[in-house]
């Protein structure tokens, strides 16, 4: 049997699948309006994504060193390191979320064995929604309530969240970023820099960031969900798409051969 313990494993997907989402606004221009319906869309799936998913499963059947079984406990651990890889610092699903999407615990090696990578597109895309509610959240706090910040306070801020439960409401998970945010503006007072370059570092960061997370297209989803896929059965395999597999061998290559050895 083949050994591919530590190495990535990568099958083929055309590369012309999974354009850019497009958006009506440039959301890096400060102040800006940014509204989440004209923001979000829903990342889709290709039927080729479902063919190769099914690829991928045999080869890992087949041609790796570890045996698997394609099994509802597969499914649970599938289930656990997707939303860790997505959410694990507690930062963007509520309690309720989780709810909602535990119904794939135990039902993703059904939906992957039968080609089918819908579930870890439906989990994506609400994770994709809350992020971006979550910068939108920041930015207006930024751009109009620096001034009504009060440092005379004793606030706590817990960064490792971690072995911390999902927040159980939106009004619970608003003040975690609220404190976020002033501990970032808290940070450049102490730099030395005065409200407004405060204000517009913090607006061109997020909003910097926001433009990045809309940029993200179905290819993202689809090789996201299925290294995971891959880090179920061995967390040292993943999952590369055929570019990103050429750009990893490429990088490979130019290390062997500046220690003096050559990869063919």
């Amino acid at each position: 049997m083949i050994n591919f313990s530590k190495t990535f494993l990568a099958i083929g997907l055309l590369s012309a699948l999974g354009t850019t989402q497009a958006t009506a606004s440039d959301v890096t221009e400060p102040n800006s309006p940014l509204v989440l319906e004209s923001l979000f869309s829903e990342l889709a799936s290709e039927p080729i994504y479902g063919e190769t998913a099914l690829e991928l499963l045999e080869q890992l059947k087949t041609k790796h060193y570890a045996s698997i079984e394609i099994n509802d406990n597969f499914s649970s651990l599938l289930f656990d390191q997707y939303l860790d890889a997505l959410d694990g610092s507690k930062l963007y699903f509520l309690a309720e979320d989780v709810q909602k999407i535990a119904r794939y615990r135990y039902t993703l090696d059904n939906s992957l064995s039968a080609g089918n990578v819908e579930p870890g597109f439906e989990i994506y895309n609400l994770y994709h929604k809350r992020v971006i509610e979550r910068l939108i959240y920041s930015i207006d706090r930024i751009e109009n309530a620096v001034p009504q910040m009060d440092f005379t306070i004793d606030e706590y801020l817990l960064l490792d969240r971690e072995n911390e439960p999902f927040a159980a409401t939106t009004a619970e998970l608003d003040e975690v970023w609220r404190k976020r945010i002033k501990n970032s503006v808290l940070s450049l007072r102490l730099t030395g820099d005065d409200e407004e370059e405060i204000v517009e570092k913090l607006s061109k960061r997020y909003r910097n960031q926001l433009s990045q997370v809309l940029k993200t297209n179905g290819k993202d989803v689809f090789q996201t969900y299925l290294s995971k896929v891959a880090a179920t059965v061995d967390p040292h395999t993943s999952y590369f798409s055929p570019r990103d597999s050429e750009n990893f061998n490429m990088g490979l290559s130019l290390s062997l051969q500046g220690i003096g050895a050559q990869l063919t």
